[in-house]
């Protein structure tokens, strides 16, 4: 069974999906020529997504050579794996139990919480695994005490330096501990690991399972934590954590390991994500994955759990729903910060370039809509441009001179340059928020500790997205998500919630004016939306992290592409220059893969699709 709040997440994933593919389908009709502008299908609905993971699976090569050279490791930590049990279907723990004691790397407890001790067929079947194997652990319980409360037996009878939490009717690749050992003793100082993960479906031969909808996951990201549980399977984490943690209960079913992951990654020294898709969820027609609205107590859990975080971190802000069930974002403030917003108004006053006279005045139109979508006071607005126009602005705005043929990067440099407020935010005199209270959200996001960086989705003039999250990988600098429409959830619904992202659009970008100013500023040298990949990178050195909010807004009046799903077309924002540019003065990084987009991708598409071969 899955566990119970995620069960319900991913019933309703599993429904979302099958309306992605007949969006993907419908979409494909519409948009003219099939090869014009294809909607790009990403992993989760890829059909070939099977014949993908049987290619990329350990060998039994691979499994017999790990089994020689685990005893070699350095450190050998022991896995309490814990696994609450009700009503269990026999096959169930059978499947569970054999990937669990076959493990290449053996140094391991299997921990089973048998909750239903009426069944005389699952104690006497566990029993029997106990008797089979030493290293099971039967915990009798009862009664059933709740999800949570039988989890917390199981870590009772824990003697492992880790635990590790499994769900009765999954199970788990036969390389999976080799993997998270051979992290730990790379890197001793973790004490939370997680791995990508799929659905599977009993096949219609007996012991064979049908693979699809895989997750193939970000490495942390603390703030796609505020909304969901973005970590998931197979969730280990050292024990002298947990034993630290206050023992949650009942009030918790349902969004226990969320509650946990939060908890136990505020504490966490290093948190590892293994980009293997080593753990497999299985749904069923009597599983919660297929039947979302079983448990809605769960929706309180969740929001429980989330807001306990946020006390914990001091966070100030609420919760507001994303409309994906158990995804919530955060609306956060900050109303004691100065914010400079710093306006390219360059490229936007004048006559159009075909000669047309303008029915409004650019200039009025921006700050009209400025004021009208915020109620932030502690503001200045800095407007650059050239002389001539400087000269139409009236007393309320502070004027910034630069040279006429000044670049993109050297008219916000110098727009920085005369700031005074806490934080600076970035636009141009062409865009406007299309939600309320834009800066207290992105103030207070880029307030929050670690942000170095904070941004808005950014939308076309006619609503389709342009940027969520800009990704630095060996194929391209890329921006994420392009060309669809603004209501449309994205793989894993990740437009639906905050995201950590390796850069972002200078359309909204918001920084400290402190560290800003550290920095130096924007690199002069760069023309495109390269620029601030270069400096969010700058921020990731730095330790710190660039931030995306889906919850601000920022219609720009850039016209959407063509063949806006067409990479080789869709991006001329991104120059070759500059990428050339990055990679003279970033030797290596691309090629080390971007934290945030997961290596199992497509590396050249913005839309998380499986990479080929």
């Amino acid at each position: 069974m899955l566990s119970e709040g995620l069960g319900k997440s991913m019933g309703t994933m599993v429904n979302a999906a099958r309306k992605v593919y007949r969006v993907a389908k419908k979409a494909a009709g519409v948009m003219g020529p099939a090869d014009s502008n294809p909607f790009p299908v990403d992993a989760w609905t890829d059909a070939a997504y099977a014949a993908w993971f049987e290619k990329h699976k350990a060998s039994s090569e691979e499994l017999d050579r790990q089994r020689r050279v685990a005893a070699d490791f350095k450190i050998r930590p022991t896995f309490s794996l814990i696994v609450p049990l009700y009503k269990t279907p026999l096959d169930y723990l059978k499947v569970m139990a054999d990937s669990v004691l076959g493990q290449t790397y053996s140094n391991l407890q299997l921990i089973l919480v048998n909750a239903s001790p009426e069944l005389p067929a699952l104690a006497s079947a566990v029993h029997a695994l106990e008797v089979r194997d030493s290293r099971v652990t039967v915990v009798t319980l009862e009664s059933n005490l709740g999800i949570t409360e039988n989890t917390n037996a199981g870590i009772d009878a824990a003697t492992g330096d880790y635990c590790c939490f499994l769900d009765h009717d999954d199970y788990i690749d036969a390389d999976l501990l080799f993997e998270y050992v051979k992290a730990i003793n790379e890197r001793p100082e973790i004490d939370f690991l997680y791995c990508d993960e799929d659905l599977v479906i009993e096949g219609k031969k007996a012991g064979t399972f049908n693979h699809q909808n895989p997750f193939f996951k970000p490495d942390y990201s603390p703030e796609l934590m505020l909304c969901k549980n973005g970590i998931i399977h197979l969730m280990t984490i050292r024990k002298s954590i947990i034993e630290e943690m206050p023992r949650p209960g009942a009030e918790f079913d349902g969004s226990q390991d969320y509650n946990m992951a939060l908890w136990c990654s505020e504490k966490a020294r290093k948190v590892c994500h293994i980009p293997r898709v080593m753990y497999h969820w299985r749904i069923s027609e009597n599983s919660t994955a297929t039947n979302p609205d079983s448990k809605p107590y769960s929706l309180y859990s969740c929001r429980r759990a989330q807001t306990a975080h946020y006390e914990r971190r001091g966070i100030e802000g609420s919760i507001v729903s994303s409309g994906i069930y158990l995804l919530h974002n955060p609306w956060l403030r900050d109303l004691e910060g100065m914010v400079s917003v710093v306006v390219d108004v360059r490229p936007w006053l004048g006559e159009p370039d075909d000669g047309r006279k303008l029915a409004f005045d650019p200039l009025d139109q921006f700050v009209e809509s400025f004021v009208q979508n915020n109620s932030y006071e502690n503001v200045e607005l800095l407007l650059v441009g050239a002389e001539e126009d400087c000269a139409r602005f009236d007393e309320r705005i502070e004027a910034v001179e630069c040279a006429a043929d000044a670049g993109l990067y050297e008219r916000l440099n110098a727009g920085a340059a005369k700031a005074s407020g806490d934080y600076v935010l970035f636009l141009d005199a062409g865009c406007f928020f299309d939600t309320p209270e834009p800066l207290e959200q992105l103030v207070g996001l880029c307030s929050l500790d670690g942000v170095g960086v904070s941004a808005p989705k950014t939308l076309y003039r006619g609503g389709r997205n342009k940027t969520y999250g800009v990704a630095v990988t060996s194929e391209r600098i890329m921006p994420l998500y392009r060309g669809y429409e603004d209501d449309f959830p994205g793989y894993q619904c990740n437009l639906r919630a905050l995201q950590n992202v390796s850069a972002c659009s200078v359309q909204g970008l918001t920084v400290s004016r402190d560290l800003f100013e550290a920095f130096g500023g924007f690199d002069e040298r760069f023309e495109s939306e390269v620029g601030v990949a270069d400096f969010c990178h700058r921020v990731l050195e730095r330790g710190l992290r660039v931030a995306q909010t889906c919850t601000v807004k920022l219609r720009t009046s850039d016209v959407c592409p063509e063949h806006y799903f067409v990479s080789a077309e869709n991006a001329p924002d991104f120059s070759e220059n500059d990428v050339a540019l990055f990679d003279e003065k970033w030797p290596g990084v691309r090629e080390a893969g971007d934290p945030y987009y997961n290596v199992n991708l497509d590396q050249a598409s913005g839309y998380c699709q499986v990479k080929r071969g």
